[in-house]
């Protein structure tokens, strides 16, 4: 049996509202040497009915019933049930361009790319207004252009979007890429971001919008922020990746700096930009991070609010006020 041009992984968790529109945008595609592997982690409402209604007419959607509400997990078990040449990642509360899939795979050279990456819209849905807005972070990349990570490390700027790129599936088998295991979403797109990026020989980069990245569900991994330590927890594992790696290249760790203070930005937003309303654990989490940090590139290269922030969480202080209380 030859193998599909691109396996498409989607995890799903209680999506009903969203997954008819997100299914039917990938069964759609241009592109039709696709399978589709659905992993659902025991939906209570109807996205198991619409998965099973759409699989009686389109023998190319295959299902898989995880046993753990976990992101990560199920995006493993579909690496692991995936025959594709590329692999790709759509989450189930979004939906893709009819094109993407098409449009990802001709940009591969004959299969030699490892990552394969497009630009993606953040999706404002009011219900009868939906309002898109082009993500601009990578807009000083040079399209269609072979590149590594070295070469262009603005590639690890903003959003993580892993799901807006396709990944040579011999690739993450050959350097044993897989997915963190953790409860829910976990924010495990991170360190995947990564560790692709780090270790891919060859990425393209494709300046259009493929990608509609719905952030009002409610219901999302990224707007139930009851975690406040997820984001340092990653940005650790991303250490780890890095130490791994023997990453030294100062431009990357830069643009890694850039991530890890723009992460402490949002869990202050979170939480009414009132540093004394964090926890321990979490100023533990931050302090535990900021100490991996470079002092003299925060000094020398950070914008001023960046060394703001390292400096106040550093602060014997922070951590004292806890006992004080």
């Amino acid at each position: 049996m030859e193998k599909p041009k691109i396996s498409v992984i989607m995890p799903s968790l209680n999506v009903g509202d969203y997954m008819e529109q997100c299914l039917s945008s990938v069964l759609s595609q241009s592109l039709n040497d696709i399978e589709v592997i659905c992993v659902d982690a025991g939906s209570t409402d109807q996205t198991l009915d619409i998965i099973k209604k759409h699989q009686v007419n389109d023998k190319r959607i295959k299902i898989i019933h995880s046993d753990k509400k976990s992101y990560g997990h199920q995006v493993n078990l579909g690496l692991k049930e995936a025959k594709g040449i590329y692999i790709s990642i759509v989450e189930t509360d979004d939906y893709i361009d009819e094109n993407m899939l098409e449009d990802l795979y001709e940009s591969s050279q004959d299969n030699t790319i490892d990552i394969v990456k497009a630009n993606f819209y953040y999706v404002n849905d009011y219900g009868d207004k939906i309002e898109l807005i082009k993500d601009t972070s990578k807009k000083a990349l040079t399209p269609n252009e072979v590149f590594t990570l070295k070469e262009k490390p603005l590639f690890i700027e903003g959003h993580p979007s892993i799901w807006a790129g396709i990944y040579l599936r011999e690739f993450l088998e050959n350097n044993n890429i897989n997915f963190l295991e953790v409860p829910k979403g976990g924010w495990v797109d991170n360190p995947f971001f990564y560790e692709t990026a780090l270790k891919a020989q060859k990425i393209i980069y494709l300046d259009k919008q493929v990608y509609y990245y719905r952030v009002t569900n409610p219901n999302s991994s990224t707007n139930d922020f009851n975690d406040n330590t997820l984001p340092m927890k990653r940005i650790l594992d991303i250490y780890d990746i890095l130490e791994e790696n023997k990453i030294q290249d100062e431009n990357i760790i830069l643009y890694f700096y850039k991530r890890l203070f723009r992460y402490i930005e949002i869990i202050l937003e979170n939480n009414d930009d009132d540093l004394y309303s964090l926890d321990y654990e979490t100023c533990c989490y931050i302090q535990r991070v900021l100490k991996k940090v470079d002092s003299n590139l925060v000094r020398c290269e950070l914008i001023s609010n960046f060394k703001v922030l390292y400096y106040k969480f550093m602060s014997p202080l922070l951590l004292q006020h806890f006992e004080e209380n």
